[in-house]
């Protein structure tokens, strides 16, 4: 037997590579959040909450972000995923804003306070809680960033 150690099979981490699995987060954070974006203006629309489904998508909508967040998040999600600083890192900055944002926003539009069923306002919990985990994810993949 040979006491010499087997070449590994996976390349050791690279600084670079090391924040990949935070990109990957946020990049699949926004995907789930577009879900429930899109199923929140519906359960908005079929509980009267707002008339129409551009409206459950708009400003007063109480169970998904409006529609020019989610494209903000999604241009920021990709952007977080390339490996160049100069890029990732200041749409890492901007995406932990929108998560804090997303958090402040009920409390000044009245969302929270909306008379919602016990079904819609755990929806809207998980929906809050999702965009701030995404705030946190793209917190960690800055750090990954500046840490290189």
């Amino acid at each position: 037997m040979s006491s010499v150690p087997s070449p590994s099979l996976t390349p050791p981490a690279t600084s670079a590579s090391a924040g990949r699995p935070f990109a990957r987060a946020v990049v699949a954070t926004v995907g789930i959040l577009l879900v429930m974006d899109v199923a929140g203006a519906l359960i908005s629309l079929s509980a009267g909450l707002n008339p129409t489904f551009l409206d459950a998508l708009g400003p007063q909508a109480r169970l998904s972000a409006p529609i020019p967040m989610m494209i903000a998040q999604v241009v920021l999600a990709f952007a977080v995923s390339r490996r160049r600083r100069s890029v990732a890192a200041p749409a890492a900055v901007l995406l932990m804003i929108a998560g804090i944002l997303a958090f402040l926003s009920g409390f000044s539009d009245g969302g929270y306070a909306a008379d919602l069923t016990a079904a819609q306002r755990v929806f809207q919990v998980a929906l809050v809680a999702g965009h701030l985990a995404m705030g946190v994810f793209a917190g960690l993949r800055l750090v990954t960033l500046l840490r290189r």
